[in-house]
């Protein structure tokens, strides 16, 4: 099966054997991302989080044929965060000397 990044175009093959998940069948890097309401799959460039700094990067807007408006975006990275890194500030302070 053939995968094509929506905003390069560049493509890659991929083996499937079972059904999976898209994000689990995708090569390291590439992911799907939510952009205003709908999946784009972006290649391990086009879809890195320096696309997204700050909003929507030029890049994109134009490649995916995006108005330069405000759009909605979805930062999964942000949901992987173990959730230990929230804990008790007193685990960690980064000013305190040691």
């Amino acid at each position: 099966m053939k995968i094509c990044c929506d905003a390069c175009r560049t493509e890659i093959k991929i083996t499937v054997t079972t059904p999976t998940l898209l994000k689990n069948a995708l090569p390291r890097g590439w992911r799907p991302r939510r952009i205003d309401g709908r999946v784009y799959v972006l290649c391990d460039i086009c879809g890195n989080l320096r696309q997204f700094v700050g909003g929507l990067s030029p890049y994109l807007q134009d490649r995916l044929g995006l108005a330069a408006a405000n759009v909605e975006i979805e930062t999964p990275e942000y949901t992987d965060i173990p959730a230990e890194w929230f804990g008790s500030s007193e685990q960690f302070n980064p000013r305190e000397k040691r």
